[in-house]
């Protein structure tokens, strides 16, 4: 029985546990965009500071493992060239964890899997294009249509990571039988 006929049969006294079972499965999706439009909501400063901590403990450890050779006079500039790399790698990263968050959520509500995938991705794609609005109200911060792409393609690559694992698990269980 497909999943529209399951909806189709629930009788009104199960609509309250229909809709707590769906909010379980979309709090993750809600959750995660929480803590990105929260990190949105930071002003350029402290944006800024954060992802010069990052930097400087990367370049620090990197001092350490004799990746770099770090003095007083070059630790600045390191710290300078990093903080780009870091700024996008943590869009990407954030947004691969929502695609894959949705694509669960999706799959588990019965959307068939190739369908779950574009539909992800779409969905991804208005958090991201909605978060870059509201960045345009948060004092030293700009929206950016490359952001937003930026954000897509980390939500693809984890929608596609998801997909081969998902594949792979799948095909291995069919097989078993």
């Amino acid at each position: 029985m497909n999943i529209i006929k399951k909806l189709q049969n629930q009788t009104v006294g199960n609509n309250r546990s229909l809709i707590f079972k769906k909010l379980i499965v979309w709090l993750p999706v809600i959750l995660m965009y929480i803590v990105i439009f929260s990190f949105s909501g930071q002003n350029g400063e402290q944006s800024g500071g954060l992802s010069r901590k990052v930097a400087g403990v990367l370049v620090d450890t990197a001092d350490k493992l004799n990746i770099i050779v770090v003095t007083d006079d070059n630790r600045e500039i390191y710290i300078e060239n990093c903080q780009f790399p870091i700024r996008k790698t943590a869009h990407m990263t954030e947004y691969a964890i929502l695609g894959m968050l949705v694509l669960t959520a999706l799959i588990i509500d019965g959307v068939i899997l190739k369908a779950a995938v574009y539909i992800s991705v779409f969905i991804t794609f208005l958090c991201a294009c909605t978060d870059e609005f509201h960045q345009l109200f948060v004092p030293g911060r700009s929206g950016q249509f490359t952001d937003v792409l930026i954000d897509t393609t980390g939500c693809i690559i984890g929608v596609v990571i998801y997909y081969f694992i998902f594949s792979l698990i799948k095909n291995k269980i069919i097989n078993k039988k």
